[in-house]
């Protein structure tokens, strides 16, 4: 038994000796690429990588330009490293509204208020899918929520005139119960990103589904729906960190018109 322990130990030491020995695999000094990078100490500092170092008693590092100056940080110090747009995967979408980001490579699956299971990915650095279904108890099987979107990130870089970059994508929504109550929304959708806040713009118009339909949720209750196709709406979401250099405290808002020229059917 001891000889199993020492043996599943080894192979964790060896395990966590080769992450930390390919943390700069693939690194490159590029002027175009910022990088995020958290410190096992915590610290998180973004810049560009300058130049790659080989010290003979701290081993291999980079060279990190920042705003207030150019730090060298060996590979041991190091828990991430990544290309800045990558340090905060949910820039793909606000709350509920798709920003126009792709997802690229951060692959996810999640669970919106403990009843909604919802995952997507991205294909290159255009195609985004999304989807996911309720599992809201005590409501049928048949009057469970689902949702499939589909985006293209048709531009995403910077615009010489703005700060910061600016994305633009098309998409498509379709959200149903069953074959009777579904609705699909089309839209168009511009990020305007900072390295600190995200804004984000949308027009999108109800092109298929019901002029009228009753959505039921079991023993919770029904509501008749009105919403007649060809409808446009209206939707603007903020989402910005509460402090600098930290990804994981933000403040996100979405605001909704679904019918535009009905400015009091507005939802914050």
């Amino acid at each position: 038994m001891r000889r199993f322990f020492a043996c599943v130990l080894l192979c964790l030491l060896l395990l966590v000796a080769g992450a930390r020995a390919s943390v700069l695999d693939g690194i490159v000094p590029n002027p175009d690429i910022r990088y995020h990078v958290r410190l096992i100490s915590g610290d998180e500092l973004t810049g560009v990588v300058v130049e790659i170092v080989d010290d003979d008693f701290d081993g291999e590092g980079i060279k990190l330009k920042t705003e207030i100056g150019t730090a060298t940080i060996y590979a041991s110090q190091i828990a991430e490293l990544m290309p800045l747009p990558l340090a905060y995967p949910h820039a793909h979408r606000v709350f509920l509204m798709p920003t126009a980001e792709p997802i690229r490579d951060n692959l996810f699956v999640s669970l919106y208020e403990l009843v909604f299971l919802y995952g997507g990915f991205g294909l290159s650095d255009f195609f985004s899918v999304t989807a996911g279904r309720s599992f809201v108890p005590t409501v049928p099987s048949n009057e469970q929520l689902n949702m499939f979107n589909a985006k293209l990130t048709a531009f995403n870089g910077a615009v010489p005139a703005l700060p910061g970059s600016l994305s633009v994508a098309v998409g498509g929504n379709f959200a149903y119960q069953n074959k009777t109550n579904y609705l699909l929304h089309l839209y168009g959708v511009g990020t305007w990103r900072t390295e600190r806040t995200l804004l984000t713009g949308t027009v999108f118009a109800k092109t298929g589904g019901a002029d009228e339909m009753t959505v039921r949720a079991g023993e919770l209750g029904s509501a008749v729906l009105h919403y007649e196709s060809g409808t446009v709406g209206l939707g603007l979401g903020l989402d910005t960190r509460l402090i600098q250099g930290r990804y994981d405290l933000r403040f996100i808002s979405e605001l909704w018109n679904h019918e535009a020229l009905n400015p009091a059917k507005v939802a914050l």
